[in-house]
């Protein structure tokens, strides 16, 4: 433990002229009777330590020093919980070139008082690592969430109460350039489906033109709610690992064979709030095939300058999706399609999905071997409305006419 309590108890007659810029520093130190470290902000954690402090009447000079430890003096909060009505904390003062303050406590009786004092601590970092493994028709996964601490923040924190922001709290040692990985959640039986993500702004719109032969994102995907046994809390950023559960040969004829696991893939989880999807990457499949192309780009309502020169316009622009799957059952494909600007949907083929003012998704269910006559075709036609020439275009807006 760096950070410690000194006492000088001094009446307020005691205070000369001669005396009052003393500083005193006793050597005993009041130990923690309690400490709490809260972690449910990523970006700070908050350390709440209660002393109890035997007080003189009259004023009490108080002396916190934190020597070689990372707290943010800024931050430093004090209060009295056992006799908030009395006990008074009258000033703060910051020596100079110290990592310490003085609090002058006003007490009066002589009493024993419980102290809670709060402060934010840097260098106590947090990583969340998920472990999650898949049942082998990869409708449902288990998960293992793990929490490792590093305390590179130079204090000894001894019997501190843990708060993670979710689930109960749990009582550890971490000492300074300690590393600590817990447990810190168990889920069964989470409900995932298996999801093809093609992007307009990342995918090739013909590979076979543009002699690109890359596949498209599969992902497991997930809702973090009550009916997919999560909602309890917000399911932070991490490392996640995936697995895929096989059967193993049998040893030997007539011998059961055992389960084992394989690594399907490795992803970073994104920060998803309760009710929201979480995606996790498992690798590319190309035996799904999307060529795009736009079919109509035409200026209407064009307004130009003195000049004759176009300043703003709208556009009446169309586009063809074509969608074949070769796979031997059926595929959840998701087409997203970026559009900048200010814009409307006029005719659509397919449902869609307005996920945001610039972003539109189309949610395919493909049957299986809908291929050539049998794939499936979207069409659809928007107007971009006040186009400028400054406007950015649309990526990977490529004429395959």
């Amino acid at each position: 433990m760096k950070t410690f309590i000194a006492f000088t108890c001094c009446a307020a007659w005691l205070l000369a002229p001669d005396f009052a810029h003393a500083r005193v520093k006793l050597v005993a130190l009041p130990e923690r009777a309690r400490v709490t470290v809260s972690l449910d902000n990523p970006n700070a954690t908050l350390v709440e330590e209660e002393r109890l402090v035997t007080l003189q009447k009259g004023v009490n000079q108080v002396d916190f020093s934190w020597a070689s430890v990372n707290i943010d003096s800024s931050s430093i909060q004090v209060r009295a919980l056992g006799h908030p009505d009395k006990v008074t904390v009258l000033n703060t003062s910051y020596p100079p070139n110290e990592n310490a303050l003085i609090w002058a406590v006003s007490s009066p009786d002589a009493i024993e008082e419980r102290f809670r004092i709060s402060y934010l601590l840097s260098g106590l970092n947090r990583d969340i690592v998920y472990k999650a493994v898949a049942e082998p028709n990869e409708a449902s996964l288990s998960s293992r969430n793990y929490l490792r601490l590093r305390n590179s923040s130079g204090e000894d924190l001894s019997n501190a109460e843990i708060n993670i922001g979710y689930g109960e709290r749990f009582t550890k040692n971490l000492a300074h350039e300690e590393v600590l990985e817990l447990l810190s959640e168990k889920i069964e039986r989470l409900p995932i489906k298996k999801v093809l993500t093609w992007d307009a702004a990342q995918q090739p719109w013909d590979p076979e033109y543009e002699k690109k032969t890359v596949g498209i994102p599969l992902s497991y995907v997930f809702t973090n709610d009550l009916r997919s046994t999560l909602g309890a809390h917000t399911l932070l950023p991490g490392k996640a690992r995936i697995f895929l559960k096989t059967k193993d040969q049998a040893a030997a004829p007539g011998e059961v064979a055992s389960d084992g696991i394989t690594f399907t893939g490795e992803d970073w989880a994104t920060l998803t709030p309760v009710d929201r999807e979480m995606k996790l990457y498992i690798g590319q499949s190309r035996e799904v095939k999307v060529v795009q192309r736009k079919t109509k780009d035409q200026r209407t309502n064009i307004r130009r300058t003195t000049g004759n020169a176009d300043a703003m316009w709208d556009t009446d622009e169309e586009f063809k999706i074509e969608v074949e799957n070769f796979k031997h059952g059926p595929v959840s494909l998701v087409i997203v399609e970026h559009i900048p600007g200010y814009w409307k949907i006029v005719e659509s083929s397919h449902p869609h999905v307005k996920k945001n003012a610039y972003t539109i998704e189309f949610p395919l269910q493909l049957g299986k071997e809908t291929t050539g006559t049998n794939k499936t075709t979207i069409r659809f036609q928007i107007n971009r409305l006040n186009v400028q020439p400054n406007d950015p275009a649309p990526q990977n807006d490529v004429d395959f006419q």
